[in-house]
């Protein structure tokens, strides 16, 4: 029995087996195999170039008055990068540039598509030094102050209007100066140009100000709320400059002397202290025992007496020596003692004197 190898076309009913379905589907295979062939070889073929190309470099801040084809795309020659390509915004200000134009400007210079990464635009800043009214004022007031002979710290400068203010290159680093300065020293109006630059003539931001020039005074003025008898202490005020025209004759000024001093009547907290405010510690009360130092020039005597007043430091009261019941005029010179000052006599005599 001999077997037979031939193979038989397919009938039909296997042919009915491959539907248009999966026909379709090992069409669609056979298709994205062939674009991954296609699109991946001149990928892999111009790799290196596509990281050699130009590339956006995204938003950006100059400091020149142009924008450089530099500033804009990364991966160009150093040559290229140094030319202006568009003008930079205002000192200070922000503006943008469309990628279609820096692509135009790109095959201008013979530069190869750059890269966008799929930006529309790029967002420049220019850079500046802001100078504000606070600099300005400190320039008028140096100026005034040189005039009236007084320290540029007491005179306040109020501008009318709008307050000044300056933008300048950011390598500018002269101060403010003033010039063209009008003053009068009895309403304190002032006009002037103000400016910063190596001089009047050289200038890199200017100003037209107006306003009134107020000389000022340091005040204390109490943190807190103080009760009566209360001492005062330095960390009970703090020291403001007000106009000197709006301050009260007997206010006290910064040169406090503190030592010893004591609240007159209860005091609100954030208002001037005025010298009626305050009064010296009371150290000895009338009828308090104290103790009597009698000082001579060679000798120092101690007792006890009694107070016929009261008194602070440095005030002179009567006090009694209760064994000779002699009135004696002694200085109060600490919290229950006061101090006699013996006149210039012998040692014995007045040794005698200040016993009988």
């Amino acid at each position: 029995m001999s077997l037979d190898r031939r193979i038989h076309p397919l009938g039909a009913q296997r042919c009915a087996r491959l539907g248009p379905g999966l026909i379709a589907r090992v069409a669609g295979f056979i298709l994205a195999i062939t674009l991954v062939v296609v699109l991946t070889v001149p990928a892999l073929a111009t790799g290196d170039d596509a990281d050699d190309a130009p590339r956006l470099r995204g938003d950006v801040t100059v400091d020149a008055d142009v924008v450089t084809i530099g500033d804009l795309l990364a991966g160009i020659p150093d040559d290229v990068a140094e030319i202006a390509a568009f003008r930079a915004p205002d000192l200070g200000e922000n503006g943008t540039i469309a990628t279609m134009r820096i692509l135009a400007a790109a095959e201008q210079l013979g530069l190869r598509p750059p890269q966008t990464f799929g930006r529309n635009e790029v967002h420049v800043t220019r850079a500046a030094r802001e100078i504000d009214e606070n600099e300005i004022a400190a320039a008028l007031a140096e100026a005034i102050a040189a005039q009236r002979g007084e320290p540029a710290e007491a005179i306040e400068i109020r501008f009318e209007g709008r307050a000044p203010h300056m933008r300048v290159p950011p390598h500018a680093a002269d101060p403010v100066a003033v010039t063209d300065l009008r003053y009068d020293h009895g309403s304190g109006r002032l006009a002037a140009l103000v400016y910063v630059g190596e001089s009047a003539s050289r200038r890199l931001g200017q100003a037209m100000v107006a306003g009134r020039a107020v000389t000022t005074v340091e005040i204390a003025m109490l943190e807190r709320p103080v009760s009566r008898g209360e001492r005062i202490n330095p960390a009970d005020l703090r020291i403001e400059r007000r106009p000197a025209a709006n301050i009260p004759r007997d206010a006290w000024y910064a040169q406090l002397d503190l030592e010893e001093r004591v609240a007159r009547r209860n005091l609100a907290a954030g208002r001037a202290l005025r010298s009626g405010d305050l009064a010296r510690e009371v150290l000895v009360e009338r009828g308090q025992n104290v103790m009597i130092i009698y000082r001579s020039r060679n000798l120092t005597l101690t007792m006890r007496g009694a107070a016929k007043e009261s008194g602070a430091r440095g005030e002179v009261i009567a006090v009694t020596n209760p064994e000779s019941r002699r009135v004696l005029q002694a200085t109060v010179s600490g919290q229950g003692r006061v101090t006699v000052e013996a006149p210039s006599l012998g040692p014995v005599a007045a040794t005698q004197r200040i016993i009988q």
